[in-house]
């Protein structure tokens, strides 16, 4: 059955490059410069494993049953070298004539890399850095040159990545990142939206209340092993602290606000933890806009029910409102603790 997860940190330690090539943008030109084949040693596949590596994350999307795209993506996994170069000059091709005027300096890679037996399809623009050498000269004096035609690490250079997965592994098609992309655009430019085919697989409403889910989900999988001082709700209402203090979502900015803990040790742990349940579900990587008005109160509220029947529903966390459960003592009872000023009795 296909899942949401992303690539995990463990997968993305296996990335293996099977194909790579690039083709040159230059904003003055309208078609790419193409290349034949690229040769790289080990230390430069280095170098571009670790970029996949990076570029591993991102919204996901879903294609349209039209998208050209697709149908080069599902060709390319298994196809020769030759077709390879072919279809990766159509696709430097068709990214050029969307991209229009805005193009800047750079290339666009493709790459054909596998995890085990899992193969995906990296698509990535990748800008030129202004690099400048330096040479030091008698008396002192120091001459700069500016480097063109370069690939650097900096993060900022990867513009555009589409990561594909064309196997029926996953429920989404495309992990999308895009540096220019507005939110209110999607976190997607139209043309590179328009060069993929895709849609959105999931709304930010939708990921908004499953960020909020997902904490409390955590907590409650995980309640045995939390501080003393705290419970499930603790971590749901720093989850909805965290939305509705912060207008785009960061996953490991959410992952440090919701896991507070004294001991070091066990918030590591518990961090790394969290982390790889956003990974399996599908949210760790993804950019969106938090919707607060998706957080009703429904969704916020706290609801328990004990063995004999009796339900206690609250908003916040347990603190908020002087609810506390002691350990289980030899026969397997808990006490439930609330402090209150008074009572109303409802019906």
């Amino acid at each position: 059955m296909p899942r949401e997860s992303v690539l995990t940190a463990a997968d993305r330690n296996q990335i293996r490059i099977e194909k790579l090539i690039f083709h040159i943008i230059l904003k003055d030109e309208l078609q790419p410069r193409y290349l034949n084949e690229v040769t790289i040693t080990e230390e430069q596949r280095t170098f571009f494993r670790d970029r996949l590596d990076a570029a591993a994350s991102g919204r996901q999307f879903v294609f349209l049953e039209d998208s050209t795209t697709k149908a080069k993506s599902e060709e390319l996994i298994n196809c020769d070298n030759d077709r390879f170069v072919q279809l990766s000059k159509e696709l430097a091709a068709d990214f050029r004539r969307l991209h229009g005027a805005s193009a800047n300096d750079g290339v666009f890679i493709v790459s054909v890399a596998s995890i085990r037996e899992r193969k995906l399809i990296f698509l990535i623009k990748f800008d030129h850095k202004k690099i400048y050498q330096y040479q030091v000269q008698d008396g002192g004096r120091a001459l700069l040159r500016e480097v063109q035609d370069t690939f650097s690490e900096d993060k900022s250079s990867i513009q555009k990545v589409a990561l594909i997965d064309v196997s029926d592994t996953v429920l989404w098609d495309v992990l999308v990142t895009d540096l220019t992309a507005k939110p209110e655009k999607g976190y997607i430019t139209d043309y590179f939206k328009l060069f993929l085919g895709v849609r959105p697989r999931e709304t930010d409403t939708d990921l908004t209340i499953q960020a909020l889910k997902m904490a409390f989900t955590w907590a409650v999988r995980n309640q045995d092993d939390l501080p003393e001082n705290q419970e499930a709700s603790d971590y749901k209402a720093r989850a909805k602290a965290y939305i509705l203090g912060n207008a785009t979502f960061d996953s490991d900015g959410f992952i440090d606000s919701v896991v507070l803990d004294g001991n070091a040790t066990r918030r590591d742990r518990h961090k790394a933890s969290f982390k790889q349940m956003m990974e399996v579900d599908g949210l760790y990587g993804q950019h969106f806009t938090l919707v607060h008005s998706a957080l009703n109160r429904k969704s916020t509220k706290n609801v328990r029910l004990t063995r004999e029947g009796v339900r206690i529903e609250w908003e916040g966390s347990a603190e908020d409102v002087n609810y506390s459960v002691g350990e289980r003592d030899e026969n397997g009872q808990q006490t439930i603790t609330i402090k209150t000023g008074g009572i109303t009795s409802l019906q």
